[in-house]
């Protein structure tokens, strides 16, 4: 089982995982050090470094699942690139409004954009406002949509 979180509170191993163990400092440093000519053309930010440094290792271990944490949004997020078997969106708040947007409205929009054709959604807490939102965009993609109370 892989696990991708962010931030990490004290060692930036922390954000990789398989079976509950942080990932290497070697591999680290290998994926970095065999990275370094790709990353100096594309300049990708540290998020997505580090993302593309857990997917790695997540295949190199050949984990049967892995629990991969969206960054900022949704929509726009590196760890979008994926397919998941399941999606889950805890909250919306007024959290990262300069990229976001300005309203819950906006911001559930965003974070609606993991929300994938045919894969379950679970929705945690939502607003009022926010619940058409989450219902719009998986009826868009023929997404089962279940509601957390």
């Amino acid at each position: 089982t892989g696990l991708y979180t962010s931030p990490h509170l004290k060692d930036f191993r922390e954000r990789i995982k398989v079976n509950g163990e942080m990932i290497r400092k070697e591999f680290v440093v290998d994926f970095v050090e065999s990275t370094k000519a790709l990353t100096d053309e594309i300049q990708p930010s540290f998020f997505e470094l580090t993302v593309a440094m857990a997917f790695d290792y997540f295949e190199k271990e050949k984990v049967d699942i892995a629990v991969i944490e969206t960054g900022l949004g949704g929509r726009l997020d590196s760890t979008n690139i994926i397919t998941p078997v399941l999606s889950v969106i805890t909250n919306i708040g007024y959290d990262h409004m300069n990229i976001l947007g300005n309203t819950l409205e906006e911001i559930a929009a965003e974070k609606a954009g993991i929300i994938k054709p045919g894969v379950p959604v679970v929705i945690g807490e939502y607003l009022p406002e926010t619940k058409s939102i989450f219902l719009n965009k998986a009826k868009e993609v023929n997404a089962p949509i279940h509601f957390v109370q």
